[in-house]
């Protein structure tokens, strides 16, 4: 790979750029003492070995005991005919993978290993495995998992808060997780539905994970997608269009292409680079990581960010215009503090679908911030009563504190807003404002690090 690659991937990663995507050929470690799968004839058990190939092995296996030949040689072409065998099917599908993968028979590789110490904020995984979550807490980190669930709706794709560095690294299962059979992207047909899925937005995939894929500058690294299978470079090909991810920073894609012939080779790195700025490295994925984790040790490893109370958490703020001065106010201090505010005055240009982008932002915030006025009290009629309504039927889906009115004055009983009655209220006087402010502060950033355990 060129220099300039190499430099661009290790500055981007130093600074938290990077995003980490995986395919299912990352390898996992077998326990010793634990039974390999029964392996196609011809083929040998390796100790280590990919844990998608190894679920292919047993679905294999219980095709032959039924006298059943297998077809194909991909877990996605083998689960397809384990899902059409009559006596088998999509149900029986899932209970086998979950069982296969909540067996306890594997540990992290030395492939997760490595990828534990290395300072990625996000991770993109199409493994249904926990294996790179261990690895994570084993190198002491705290990752939040994620998950997408092909089956569900927006109530079970819901949004979260990302972390604002690598010690709490998002891991998101494109692919669903073992604990959940019904979210698995198991068999041909399954990665038919979630290719469809991402692109018509059917369920969607939460804003704010979709927010942060498509900041500028950012790197992608893929790793482990057997680019040498047709399917999965098709695979890859359609997340990084479906994901725009080809429109952000540069992207590398590291995997092994010994044994293919001279021409297949070069198509394949071709395939990549036309169109999707993909840098294809024919490396081991093992010798690759090691060479990355040289290169950004000589660097002075990741750049520690500055301490962020906010750590870059999404705010709107709601308020009558006749508030505009405090809610300014409160979002200068906001960002001061290193949250992400948003303000409509700034935000919204001539010629938008208001209610369209009022209801993107408020699906894609943290937190709703409702400036509790005598003015916003008045407003019986008014578009502000329109985000009131919009930001509770949010607060339905989102534990803990989401929604949080900020009194300006003592108001009346008589003049309370009732739809605010069922949230703690806090103050933001503008006599004592740093104070309240501080308190406000403090609020969110529990419940910023509550919704991070």
């Amino acid at each position: 790979m060129k220099d300039r690659h190499w430099n661009s991937l290790v500055a981007t990663l130093r600074h938290g750029q990077c995003v980490l995507v995986l395919g299912p050929e990352i390898p996992a470690q077998r326990k010793a003492g634990t039974a390999a799968p029964r392996q196609p004839e011809g083929e040998g058990a390796d100790a280590e070995c990919s844990f998608a190939g190894e679920l292919a092995h047993a679905l294999a296996a219980e095709l032959e005991d039924d006298n059943r030949r297998p077809s194909g040689h991909t877990l996605a072409a083998l689960a397809q005919q384990y899902d059409d065998t009559e006596g088998f099917g999509p149900s029986a599908l899932r209970a086998t993978a979950e069982r296969f993968y909540q067996g306890g028979g594997y540990a992290p590789s030395a492939v997760h290993t490595t990828l534990a110490a290395l300072p990625f904020p996000l991770i993109l995984t199409t493994g249904h495995d926990a294996l790179l979550t261990q690895a994570l807490r084993d190198a002491g980190k705290a990752p939040i998992v994620q998950r997408y669930h092909l089956r569900g709706d927006r109530r079970e794709n819901p949004e979260f808060l990302l972390p604002g560095d690598a010690r709490a690294p998002v891991v998101y299962h494109l692919f669903g997780v073992a604990a959940e059979p019904a979210s698995l992207v198991l068999s041909e047909n399954d990665i038919l539905d979630f290719l469809i899925g991402i692109v018509a937005e059917n369920p969607p995939l939460p804003n704010s994970l979709l927010r942060v894929l498509k900041r500028p500058g950012q790197s992608y690294l893929f790793l482990g997608f057997g680019i040498r299978h047709w399917h999965l470079r098709v695979l890859l090909k359609v997340i990084l269009r479906a994901l725009e991810l080809n429109r952000s920073g540069s992207s590398i894609a590291a995997e092994p292409l010994r044994g293919l012939a001279s021409g297949d080779r070069d198509d394949t790195i071709l395939f990549y680079q036309r169109g999707m700025r993909v840098e294809v490295e024919d490396a081991d994925v093992g010798s690759f990581l090691d060479t990355l984790a040289g290169k950004l040790a000589q660097e002075g490893g990741a750049v520690a960010p500055a301490a962020r109370a906010g750590a870059g958490a999404r705010v709107f703020i709601s308020y009558a215009r006749e508030d505009e001065s405090l809610a300014s106010r409160l979002e200068a201090a906001l960002r001061e503090a290193r949250f992400d505010p948003w303000l409509d005055r700034d935000a919204l240009v001539g010629g938008e679908d208001w209610d369209l982008h009022i209801e993107s932002e408020l699906q894609s915030t943290d937190f709703v911030l409702v400036l509790y006025t005598p003015a916003f009290c008045r407003k019986t009629d008014g578009y502000v009563n329109r985000e009131l309504a919009l930001a509770r039927r949010r607060a339905m889906n989102v534990r803990g504190s989401f929604l949080i009115p900020l009194r300006s004055a003592p108001i009346a009983d008589a003049d309370r807003v009732r739809e605010l009655g069922e949230y703690h209220e806090m103050e933001l006087r503008e006599a004592s404002f740093d104070d309240d402010f501080a308190k406000l502060v403090s609020t969110l950033t529990r419940e910023i690090q509550r919704r991070s355990r």
